[in-house]
């Protein structure tokens, strides 16, 4: 018999904690690998963990509401015959420090990548806080004069961030209505889940950290509608997907984000990482109101086939409660259909640290001038409105009202180009 340690795996490359919502086994019990161990809930999304082992749960390390980093202990596991090095014995186990629980597991501090402040050591953890808190080079690079070896762990960066929000909540520059908004008799007070909550405080540290700008333009989509209508009943028969305009559009915005490449990128600090892949998220709409999105990688290399595929699988998944973390990060770009809403325009919010985001408006007939034998007239045709919301910090109006240009005119000709889209 063997003694061993489990730990929280690795779920997707930007989640680095979650919080344990509950424990699928007791101490005592045996466990089958491959069996749901515990769930647990990322910034993203829930997520049951599997056991690697069979085994006998000896000790349950963490509890219910614990937050932990990625590689944290969670269980120490008996096991029969298996090739790996016991972390704790028996012995230790009524002398273990509880804190120990919520340690993280090879994560070694980094270094600030901003050229004035080399010397700021900041673990994965504390850095990842400051970015979503949109704290400074300079602001950090003072913290870590006041500790010792110029380290800024996770508790030295939440301590700032909560005298900061105390200065600010008693400075003048608190609303007038702050202390006497009380609810009413008759009013209905709901208290936001902690997936608004989430979404919530993205959308605000979004807005303080780029400033956005959003350009609009109208596409005339009258033979790409037909061409659809024609080919999706067939579509769905032959490749098992729903042929909708998701995948078109996905695929027209992978050409347009390869002409102008600066839009696929992300911004760290002050450095701008031009991403080699695109990987395009798109928001799927909840039964519970809440939003995910869902990332569909290496668009570029895929298509329209594959594309259909994914997107029917991750939607599903989406909805069910059934898609893992990875599936929701990665993203180098974002489009969100407000069309399925009625909606004709918007001013979408950049999902940080991207650059850019699509709205994709309601398809529908208008009156439109059109030239036919070298002469104006009026027809019907299918239109759409396209808002494009960039960070102005490092596009401009050329490049973001450009590529919206393209992508209306690229729209427009798909039927006519459809040759030149992979298929396959």
């Amino acid at each position: 018999m063997s003694l061993i340690t489990l730990y929280l795996p690795k779920m997707g490359e930007s989640v680095i904690e979650v919080i344990v919502l509950d424990w699928c086994i007791q101490e005592g019990e045996v466990v089958i690998e491959g069996a749901p161990l515990l769930e647990v809930a990322t910034d993203k999304v829930d997520a049951e963990i599997p056991a690697t082992y069979t085994g006998t749960i000896k000790k349950l390390l963490v509890k219910k509401g614990d937050v932990l980093a990625i590689g944290a202990p969670i269980a120490l596991l008996e096991v029969d015959h298996v090739d790996v090095l016991p972390v704790l014995h028996e012995s230790s186990f009524e002398n273990a420090n509880p804190s120990l629980a919520a340690t993280p597991r090879h994560v070694a501090p980094s270094v600030l990548a901003i050229h004035p402040f080399k010397k700021v050591k900041l673990s994965p953890l504390a850095s990842h806080i400051a970015q979503v808190n949109a704290i400074q080079a300079d602001e950090l690079a003072k913290l870590a004069g006041y500790t010792r070896d110029h380290r800024i762990t996770k508790e030295v960066v939440l301590n700032y961030i909560n005298k900061r929000l105390s200065i600010h909540t008693n400075s003048s520059e608190r609303p007038l209505f702050y202390e006497t908004l009380t609810p009413l008799a008759g009013d209905e007070v709901v208290q936001m889940d902690r997936v608004r909550k989430l979404i919530a405080d993205r959308m605000v540290q979004s807005k303080k950290i780029a400033p956005h700008v959003t350009s609009f333009i109208r596409a005339d989509v009258t033979e790409l509608v037909s061409w659809r209508q024609q080919h999706k009943t067939s579509f769905e028969a032959k490749y098992g997907a729903r042929l909708t305009y998701n995948p078109i559009f996905l695929a027209v915005i992978a050409r347009a984000l390869q002409l102008f490449p600066l839009l696929n990128a992300v911004v760290v600090n002050d450095q701008i990482i031009k991403r080699k892949h695109i990987n395009i998220g798109f928001a799927v709409a909840r039964s519970d109101g809440n939003l995910l999105v869902p990332v569909v990688k290496q668009v570029e290399q895929l298509g329209l086939v594959a594309l259909a595929q994914q997107i029917d699988a991750l939607i599903d998944k989406a909805r069910n409660g059934t898609i893992m973390p990875d599936a929701l990060t990665g993203a180098s770009y974002t489009i969100s259909n407000i069309g399925s809403f009625d909606n004709l325009m918007g001013t979408p919010i950049i999902v940080q640290p991207q650059v850019a985001i699509l709205a994709l408006g309601l398809i529908e007939k208008r009156p439109a001038v059109v030239h036919v034998k070298g002469k104006e007239t009026i027809a019907i045709r299918h239109e759409l409105f396209l808002s494009h919301t960039y960070d102005h910090r490092i596009i401009d109006g050329a490049i973001g009202g450009g590529f919206l240009k393209y992508l209306a005119k690229a729209l427009a000709s798909f039927v006519a180009e459809i040759e030149t889209y992979p298929f396959i």
